[in-house]
């Protein structure tokens, strides 16, 4: 019998370890379904990570997987442990808002792939977590903007904001996020969690509000690698409901977690000579990449396409694909998106086929440019954003001395691995001088987000255990 565990240390718990305690008989699922529902009682009225709290249903749920482990009965890998989902992701009966008022009382009838293989698995679903407005726009003033854990007064990143706020929070032991062109990974970055943008297709976007249809990927978002590893256990595989998913069976992300990465060819691009980063997230990428080197792989140095040709096509694409979707609720509807989404949309609405058809020509070019130079290396290793977490509000970012539109920053580094639908992972990688978390990201081949897994653990070991936030303190 493990030493008993107080109520902070088993809400920070590594989600593989709870489970294991609950499956041994350690701790109930009822127990840290109610600590993690009295932390975001407690917590999200400053947090605002969550949009729908299903405090009776999680409950519920929980006294379910109890009961059926009391009769030598496990469902999966998540028996009993409590998840949280962003709200792009349909629950049955339970609202979908997407971060918009379009779909404020939109109650769908089934779960999405998603929820389903978590429900599967076990897990207890506590509620749907606050997002950009549809994923790919800025945050509606009807919900609000989410609080990063580590400064109330800095941003989460986008678009998975809630998510990236939970987990660091200890208000969740894991959550799914999506990614149309960084939306995963920002915020982890932002929050100091691991989050994987997974090969496009390989987890099912069937019943996910999509913002970039071509673009879109759904990913876990959790504290630890192997946490990551677990997750996608129980997510990947072939869902016929996702027309354009992946046909290959699921990959075992698990069997070679800690097999290390001694002799593996690490890509580190070259700078590029438009690319701003700032001197302290450079310092850790560069302390992040030793830790690598150290961990036996061998860096090369690469020569990558232009960054802003990746995010010129995001943008292009995904706008189109929005307007797609949404250009007759827009004119049913236009108070229902904020001026920014708006805007979105009717430059999707305008943008001629001709031009979308040749953003996927040179997306094609793009990402037969990358699959030739996976050819020479195993990984490739880069920042995930140019700056830690920005002010709550702002649209410019200052740093060493240098301003910058918030927007042309964020969307930097990650768009290209959206473009050509690689895994990518990113870590957390120490704080910088006020506190504030760093991050980089180490992307694979298609369909090897195994070994991206098994990097990343490699470099997690060496790395060691990633502090928790110090959460202001409740008023009474």
């Amino acid at each position: 019998m493990s030493a008993a565990l107080s109520d902070e240390q088993l809400a920070f718990l590594p989600l593989g370890e709870l489970a294991a305690r609950i499956s041994d008989g350690e701790v109930t699922s009822v127990r840290v379904t109610e600590l993690m529902l009295s932390r975001i009682a407690a917590h999200n009225p400053q947090l605002n990570c969550y949009i729908t709290v299903c405090t009776e249903a999680a409950l519920a749920q929980a006294r379910a997987m109890d009961a059926l482990r009391a009769e030598g009965i496990r469902l999966g890998p998540l028996h009993g442990v409590p998840i949280a989902i962003k709200d792009n992701m349909e629950t049955a009966g339970v609202r979908t808002t997407g971060g918009s008022p379009l779909y404020a009382d939109h109650v769908p009838e089934r779960d999405s792939t998603v929820v389903e293989r978590l429900r599967r698995a076990g897990a207890v679903i506590l509620g749907k977590l606050n997002m950009y407005e549809l994923a790919f726009g800025g945050v509606h003033p009807d919900f609000g903007e989410t609080r990063n854990p580590w400064n109330l007064e800095r941003s989460c990143g986008a678009s998975s904001s809630g998510s990236g706020s939970a987990v660091a929070a200890g208000l969740a032991y894991a959550a799914l996020g999506s990614d149309t062109g960084g939306s995963i990974r920002l915020p982890a970055a932002a929050c100091g969690i691991v989050g994987l943008k997974a090969t496009y297709g390989v987890v099912s976007r069937a019943g996910v509000l999509p913002a970039g249809y071509s673009l879109d990927h759904v990913g876990p978002m959790t504290r630890t690698v192997t946490d990551a590893a677990i997750l996608m256990q129980v997510l990947a595989g072939p869902d016929p409901r996702d027309p354009a998913g992946s046909e290959r069976p699921a990959s075992d992300y698990l069997s070679g977690i800690e097999l290390g990465i001694d002799g593996l060819r690490i890509g580190v691009p070259r700078r590029q000579a438009n690319e701003r980063i700032g001197q302290e997230m450079l310092a850790a990428f560069h302390a992040s990449l030793n830790l690598l080197r150290r961990a036996g792989a061998r860096l090369v140095e690469i020569e990558l396409p232009d960054h802003l040709a990746s995010r010129s096509l995001m943008w292009a694409i995904a706008a189109s694909e929005l307007a797609e979707g949404h250009s007759d609720s827009l004119r049913e509807r236009p108070n229902d998106y904020s001026p920014r989404v708006r805007g979105l949309i009717t430059q999707g609405a305008f943008l001629p086929a001709t031009e979308y058809i040749h953003a996927q020509r040179v997306r094609q070019t793009i990402a037969r440019s990358y699959a030739e130079i996976m050819q020479s290396v195993d990984l490739i290793a880069m920042p995930v954003v140019p700056f830690p977490a920005w002010r709550v509000g702002d649209e410019d970012v200052t740093y060493d001395n240098v301003t910058e539109n918030l927007m042309s920053g964020m969307t930097r580094y990650c768009p290209p691995f959206n473009i050509t639908g690689q895994p990518a992972i990113a870590l957390p990688a120490g704080f910088d001088s006020v506190g504030l978390p760093l991050s980089f990201q180490i992307a694979g081949r298609l369909h090897e987000d195994a070994l991206v897994l098994r990097a990343a653990r490699a470099f997690e070991r060496l790395a060691g255990p990633h502090p928790n936030p110090v959460l202001p303190p409740v008023a009474a």
